[in-house]
């Protein structure tokens, strides 16, 4: 039978009942918490920020400012969108739990890891609001972690739990924007 989605985004009642079961092995297996990656990532930056200042960039107090609160804003309306969504679907946070629908719709339509990507805004505005030279350095760090140790895990658990679903959902999404 072919794995199907609702016009909401949400797989049909016989399919999520199915979905929902706690059989072993039925999670993504991500072995380091994604936060954790992200807190990790920041407190290197910030050691390193301390320990080795990197030279501070003048006249662009304003301008950083509003970097850091533009990336700020998004991180939160990234991170509050997507978990609503995933509230209002009824599907776990933490990566290492079975998923009982694949959300597709809210802030999923544009973005499959739309709370990674709030991590890596965040990780930017602290870089910009406190002129952090060695926070910004660690973003890319951060990304890399996330994916090889976040994402790629759980794509490889979606897409072996919803089959073609994930996969035209894949197609159709960007897996950042």
């Amino acid at each position: 039978m072919a794995d199907t989605v609702a016009g909401d985004g949400t797989l049909s009642p016989l399919k999520r009942t199915a979905y929902m079961s706690q059989e072993p092995g039925d999670s993504a297996a991500v072995r380091v918490p994604p936060p954790l990656i992200f807190f990790a990532c920041l407190a290197a930056g910030a050691l390193l920020e301390y320990l080795f200042p990197t030279p501070r960039i003048n006249g662009t107090g304003a301008l950083r400012l509003t970097a850091g609160m533009l990336c700020s804003l998004g991180s939160l309306l990234m991170a509050a969108g997507a978990s609503f969504t995933m509230i209002r679907h009824r599907t776990p946070f933490n990566p290492d739990r079975p998923v009982s629908t694949l959300v597709t719709n809210g802030v999923f339509r544009f973005s499959r890891n739309p709370m990674y990507l709030s991590l890596l805004l965040l990780q930017l505005a602290v870089a910009a609001l406190y002129n952090a030279g060695w926070v910004l350095a660690f973003v890319p760090v951060l990304f890399l972690l996330l994916h090889l140790f976040a994402i790629r895990p759980e794509e490889a658990y979606l897409e072996d739990k919803f089959g073609d679903t994930y996969r035209n959902y894949r197609k159709a999404v960007r897996r950042w924007i």
